[in-house]
């Protein structure tokens, strides 16, 4: 069903219950945005959740796909059932298509819980492209949503990683840069100097 531009949303069922049932047209949007600046609290909170579900249906849609990751992640950010907005975006950190797992990577920096963390550290740490790793890289630095402390986390992995063997050359400048944008200093890779910085900030 697509819900008409004039439709009273204070008196629509949850929105849960539309998933599967609906879809993104000219007027569903533009009912959402009439929702969503109502003066009626519980409208507002149906349209944002509405919003929610039409992004979830196109996370599937090859063609809305990217946008709808970035827009989960800025949503998340505000409020909008974050924990489940996480769990959408990482369904689609192992897509086969680098340019949705990149994508993925962009939503969970704009939605910058402390779930998220692990998660792109993992996508750095471990994904097969650079085109995902540098911005997992820059998202734990000095992009996306993420506080200084939260950055700080992220941190502790990644002065760990500087010994690591198995990092490639290209992952170990970006390790580097983040630690100097999150940090201020510049230990280029003396490891044991980022250790004793880690450990002076605890």
């Amino acid at each position: 069903m697509a819900v008409a531009a004039s439709v009273n949303l204070s008196r629509l069922p949850r929105s849960e219950s539309w998933t599967g049932k609906t879809q993104r047209t000219p007027k569903t949007d533009q009912s959402i945005d009439v929702g969503m600046n109502l003066k009626d609290m519980h409208s507002r909170t149906v349209a944002i959740q509405a919003q929610l579900h039409m992004l979830e249906q196109a996370v599937a849609n090859p063609k809305q796909c990217r946008w709808a990751l970035w827009m989960l992640g800025v949503l998340g950010n505000r409020g909008v059932d974050p924990v489940h907005t996480a769990k959408i975006i990482e369904a689609s950190l192992d897509d086969p298509d680098v340019s949705v797992r990149t994508s993925a990577v962009q939503g969970l920096a704009f939605l910058a819980t402390d779930e998220t963390i692990p998660m792109l550290l993992d996508r750095f740490r471990n994904d097969p492209s650079p085109l995902v790793q540098e911005p997992a890289a820059c998202a734990m630095a000095e992009s996306g949503m993420y506080t200084h402390q939260q950055r700080m986390a992220a941190a502790a992995s990644k002065v760990g990683w500087l010994d690591d063997s198995l990092l490639t050359q290209q992952q170990r400048t970006w390790t580097v840069q983040a630690l100097r944008d999150i940090s201020g200093q510049s230990f280029g890779t003396d490891s044991v100097a980022w250790r004793h910085w880690y450990d002076s900030t605890r």
